[in-house]
C-alpha cells in the first residue's frame, strides 16, 4: 500500500508539474539554414482531461503567418508539437520539439513542404507572456 501511494503522489507531481507549462508565450525563432529569423508566440492549454490545446503563430519577414495544429504531445517539460501553415501558395509542416524550464521553452524545429522535402530547420525559445 505504501508503494501505491507514493507512486500515486509521483503521478499527480508530474501532472500537476506539466499543468504548469500551461499559459501564453511569445520569443523568437531563427533558421539555421537560411538565416531568417522572426517572432513566434504560442498559447497552451491545459483541458481538465489531461488533454493539450495549442495555438502558435509567427513573422517571416514582418508578416503574419498563422497556423494549425496538427498534433501536440505535453509531458514531463516537454512539448512535441506539430503545424502546418502556407507560405507563397505552398503547404508547409513544422515540427517543434523543446523542453521547459524557469518559465522558458527552448528546442529546435524542422519545416516540410506537406508530402514533400524538407525546407528549414533552426531554434526557437519563447518566454512566458507577462
Amino acid at each position: 500500500m505504501r508503494r501505491l501511494t507514493i507512486w500515486l503522489l509521483l503521478a499527480l507531481a508530474a501532472f500537476c508539474a506539466d499543468r504548469d507549462m500551461a499559459g501564453r508565450y511569445t520569443g523568437e525563432w531563427k533558421s539555421n539554414t537560411s538565416g531568417n529569423a522572426g517572432g513566434l508566440h504560442m498559447t497552451l492549454e491545459a483541458g481538465a482531461d489531461g488533454t493539450w490545446k495549442c495555438e502558435a503563430g509567427f513573422t517571416v519577414e514582418g508578416t503574419d503567418i498563422k497556423t494549425a495544429t496538427q498534433a501536440l504531445k505535453v509531458q514531463d517539460s516537454k512539448i512535441d508539437v506539430s503545424y502546418d501553415f502556407e507560405v507563397q501558395g505552398a503547404t508547409l509542416r513544422s515540427h517543434m520539439t523543446g523542453d521547459f524550464a524557469d518559465g522558458i521553452f527552448k528546442g529546435r524545429y524542422e519545416t516540410i513542404i506537406v508530402g514533400g522535402d524538407a525546407v528549414d530547420a533552426g531554434t526557437w525559445n519563447v518566454t512566458r507572456a507577462k
